[in-house]
């Protein structure tokens, strides 16, 4: 149920992430609205949805971002799969579990999406790349995550109440 309104959500911030934010350079580099919101959604509510919701927003980031078809998908689904374990629960409190792996998160994502980049014969400097856009995404994405938690909170609330108090 939580992806049909998610879709909308993910669409929303795929084109965001693409067009708007594609032209906007901070501290060297760009958030990562979409593998933002997998993130925080992983957390709230565990690795299935996490890694359905990576694999949906990784479609339309790779249906906008002119990369090869795949890349993201593979890389949004392997971070909510992630980030979505049980044993981050045992991290501590929601706003550290949230900030840490928002950046690690970030990271994993980038390393991975690297990785894929290089198997299919990409010419990509790793180090230079965690440098200039991991790093930089990491850090805004770990700023802007407890905007996206506090919208995504609020989301899994009013979609919990709309099937009756029954989560699916």
């Amino acid at each position: 149920m939580s992806l049909y309104f998610g879709i909308p959500i993910l669409l929303a911030a795929a084109v965001m992430q693409s067009v708007v934010i594609e032209r906007i350079s901070i501290l060297g580099g760009r958030p990562d609205f979409v593998l933002l919101v997998v993130v925080t959604w992983s957390i709230i509510r565990g690795a299935d949805e996490g890694a359905l919701w990576g694999f949906v927003g990784g479609i339309f980031c790779d249906l906008l971002s002119g990369s090869g078809l795949g890349l993201w998908t593979l890389s949004l689904t392997a971070v909510g799969l992630l980030v979505g374990q049980p044993w981050v629960h045992a991290l501590g409190p929601t706003v550290i579990r949230l900030a840490l792996m928002s950046a690690v998160g970030t990271l994993f994502g980038h390393l991975l999406l690297m990785l894929a980049m290089v198997l299919f014969g990409h010419a990509v400097a790793i180090g230079r790349a965690f440098q200039t856009v991991a790093g930089p995404a990491a850090f805004l994405n770990l700023l802007l995550s407890p905007f996206v938690f506090t919208f995504l909170v609020w989301f899994h609330r009013r979609s919990r109440r709309n099937l009756g108090g029954f989560a699916q």
